[in-house]
């Protein structure tokens, strides 16, 4: 197993130097237009983005990496031009349409409708067991797709796969599932936020008293390589919404405008084909970025912010000034910094602090021979630590062989989303792994996925591997995640804060807050800096037009339905179509 190593980040002295006499956004901009954006991810280039559009000043301070968790990250000591990484593959499905309107406005050389001619379709889904036929889903389905990702081999290992779980599957399992998937797609919204919302998607979906199968689909295998989330600790209403989400997004109801289906994929590295170009375009238009620059401080004058503090790599602070202020930076990196004083002035905000994370990482395996595992993304259905991937070379208009020492020719990007449960192989947690370990595990899960019905990879393959470097201390009692997911666990909603605070110039962004995406993804972030750039335009008097934003699809077919179960609920009563016992056998 090829060694990787440490991405590591220094500041220079000049770099102290320059961080030392940080401008105030006010003293350039007209009186009451000045805007701090702390966060430089999804969230806060799109308030940014947003903002200065309509004539605002802003100035972004950014902890780490201009991008945020979304940026693509170069392998150290790979080559004069570095293998890209990343902390977790990008994927944009149909029903993204606020993050891709804003990606229509970014300039890329040669695209007329700028970064988002980057994005490419992926034409089909695998659904990979531990032993068994492996499942291949065209995209859309079920209409053909040009070129054709079902093979004669796909075909007859998803027939297989098909009638393995029919056999497995007893009857009335597969009707209650589909019961209870008849019961949230005609649930009123009061019933999805007031009773789904409270309960796991496990107890939803009755896991605990069904077969393995039956969890092996509609539990566990499925649901925690969505969101960092495991079914039960996931509420049953973020998990129902994005799945209703992707259902009809598959089928073709509530997408992009753009014939590219559910599953979008970008045509290179993410900081180069949408993040570079973003940054660059805001720049132009004259938001200042400072790098380096941590949210330390929240200064209040009871509902005002008087001031902010930034803090830099060597720990000497900063004082920002403007007319407004956005936090887009995480939950748990805001809840740091929200002291007594301004918990006071907006007593909802002391519920940051109770919202969840989990891990959910990339690791990246470069190959010596281009493997188009499928044309989409895998999911390795029986796999301890959650494993899901995508082959990259397929989709780039650059090949990976022009990058590091020429000899890579594919990579077999993987996220590990369960850093908690024992792998296949080793019986270890990711979390209690060295990086070695979690490299060695994660590669073996794959192998054993792909290789049970065919000789998909072997070790000759293996160039070398990269492991995200948000994790810290690998192998040791002190390993910890500097870039966790917020995870939407039952309750987390009326938890969650809106863009707009008790503190009149104090707004927030991110995937976190409450948005109608609700699932932690670039979407729910592009919306979350949506709604707190309309903050600063309401608060500041702003006479133009409001930033749009597009809510998902809601199926016109079940407005009677939800009606008349907007009633039951008032009224104490269950939903009309929840009426079989989990329990029964």
């Amino acid at each position: 197993m090829a060694r990787r190593s440490f991405l590591v980040g220094t500041a220079t002295a000049a770099t102290a130097a320059a961080l030392t006499a940080l401008p105030r956004p006010s003293a350039r901009a007209a009186p009451g237009k000045s805007v701090a954006i702390f966060g430089a991810g999804i969230a806060g280039l799109t308030a940014a983005h947003e903002l200065v559009d309509r004539g605002f000043s802003v100035t972004v301070y950014e902890r780490k990496a201009l991008g945020g968790k979304a940026r693509s990250i170069p392998v150290p000591n790979s080559g004069a031009t570095p293998l890209p990484a990343e902390h977790g593959f990008r994927f944009f499905p149909g029903f993204y349409r606020n993050v891709t309107d804003t990606m229509r406005r970014i300039p890329f050389p040669g695209n007329a409708r700028g970064t988002w001619d980057n994005l490419t379709r992926a034409t089909s889904y695998l659904h990979s067991g531990l032993g068994r036929a492996d499942l291949t889903i065209p995209l859309p389905f079920p209409l053909p797709t040009v070129p054709n990702p079902i093979t004669p081999k796909a075909f007859i290992e998803s027939v297989t796969t098909v009638f393995q779980t029919l056999f497995r599957l007893p009857p009335f399992e597969a009707v209650y599932a589909a019961q209870k998937l008849a019961v949230y797609v005609t649930s009123s919204t009061e019933r999805k936020l007031g009773q789904w919302e409270n309960m796991t998607w496990e107890d939803y979906i009755g896991a605990g008293h069904k077969s393995p199968e039956y969890n092996r689909y509609l539990a566990d295998g499925i649901i925690r390589n969505l969101a960092a989330s495991k079914s039960r600790d996931a509420s049953a209403h973020s998990i129902g919404l994005v799945g209703e989400a992707s259902v009809w997004s598959i089928l073709m109801f509530g997408n992009d405008t753009d014939g590219k289906g559910f599953d979008r994929v970008l045509n290179g590295p993410t900081s180069s084909q949408w993040l570079d170009p973003w940054v660059d375009h805001l720049r132009n238009q004259g938001v200042t970025f400072f790098i380096g620059q941590a949210l330390s401080r929240l200064s209040p004058n009871g509902h005002h912010i008087e001031s902010a503090t930034v803090t830099d790599a060597f720990g000497i602070p900063h004082q920002v000034q403007a007319d407004y202020y956005i936090s887009a930076i995480p939950c748990e990196k805001l809840a740091a910094v929200l002291t007594p004083d301004v918990i006071a002035a907006d007593p909802h905000l002391a519920n940051v602090a109770q919202l969840r994370t989990e891990w959910m990482n990339g690791l990246m395996f470069y190959l010596k021979k281009r493997v188009d595992v499928t044309k989409g993304h895998a999911n390795y259905v029986d796999s301890g630590w959650a494993i899901t991937s995508i082959s990259e070379e397929q989709f780039w208009k650059r090949s990976l062989s022009t990058y590091g020492d020429g000899t890579v020719k594919d990579c077999l990007s993987a996220i590990i989303s369960d850093w908690t449960t024992p792998g296949n192989f080793n019986g270890k947690s990711a979390r209690d792994c060295t990086p070695e370990e979690i490299a060695r595990e994660a590669w073996a899960q794959i192998k054993a996925h792909l290789n049970d019905t065919d000789k998909v990879l072997d070790d000759s393959m293996l160039h070398s591997w990269f492991l995200d470097p948000a994790i810290i201390d690998s192998g040791t009692p002190n390993v910890r995640n500097d870039e966790p997911l917020f995870i939407q666990d039952p309750g987390s909603w009326n938890r969650r804060p809106s863009a707009t605070t008790a503190i009149d110039n104090l707004f927030l962004a991110g995937e976190w807050i409450k948005t109608d995406q609700n699932v932690t993804t670039m979407e729910g972030a592009n919306e979350g800096g949506r709604y707190a750039a309309n903050g600063v335009l309401q608060a500041s008097g702003y006479s133009g037009e409001l930033v749009k934003v597009v809510e998902l699809f809601q199926a016109p077919w079940w407005a009677v339905l939800k009606k008349a179960d907007r009633s039951r609920y008032q009224k104490g009563w269950a939903h009309a179509l929840d009426i079989f016992d989990p329990r029964r056998p």
